[in-house]
């Protein structure tokens, strides 16, 4: 027969095992170059979930950043990046029930930027993008589509304010276009 104390310390282990979340591990590491550069890498894993963060610096200046997640059933990246001449570019990424949503922006180091929004799933796929040049000129496309049906719209604004659009949708065989075109204002 079992005794009462080792059938009272059995039962309790078993219920400190059972209660008792799965451990969290976090590692990292970090690299300097012979130029003077870094590289980290930190990664944690535990409780379902998984997450990383990478960064490097280089001896000129620039960075790189990216920072990774997934949790059921659930993605999301972020990355940066930093040029010696300050240009910028951000990409971001998640996932997540079928869906998957992506922007990207960028700007040069003469203020020109560009934005590309991007999103996927349940049978509709969305695309944007803007960009913005150093003198003010602008540029907009925009696109839509799902089954049986497809819009675009693109529109371009000159520095001087004259205007460009196209705008098209294709439906059930059908296809509708229009293009207008405003010239820039007279002094």
């Amino acid at each position: 027969m079992i005794s009462q104390a080792k059938l009272s310390l059995a039962i309790a282990g078993i219920l400190l095992c059972t209660s008792m979340a799965p451990a969290q591990i976090t590692r990292g590491r970090t690299r300097i170059g012979p130029r003077g550069g870094t590289r980290s890498v930190t990664q944690t894993r535990g409780n379902g979930q998984v997450s990383g963060t990478r960064e490097a610096t280089g001896p000129n200046g620039a960075s790189y950043t990216n920072q990774r997640a997934m949790s059921d059933g659930h993605y999301t990246d972020t990355r940066t990046m930093t040029g010696p001449n300050g240009a910028t570019r951000t990409s971001q990424k998640s996932a997540q029930n079928g869906e998957l949503t992506s922007t990207k922006t960028a700007t040069g180091p003469n203020g020109a930027t560009y934005t590309n929004q991007r999103t996927a799933g349940n049978g509709q796929y969305t695309d944007t993008r803007t960009a913005t040049g150093p003198n003010g000129a602008t540029y907009t496309s925009q696109r839509s589509a799902e089954p049986g049906q497809l819009n675009t719209t693109k529109t371009a604004v000159g520095p001087n304010g004259g205007v460009y659009t196209d705008q098209r949708s294709v439906s059930n065989g059908q296809v509708n276009n229009v293009r207008t075109v405003t010239p820039p204002p007279q002094p």
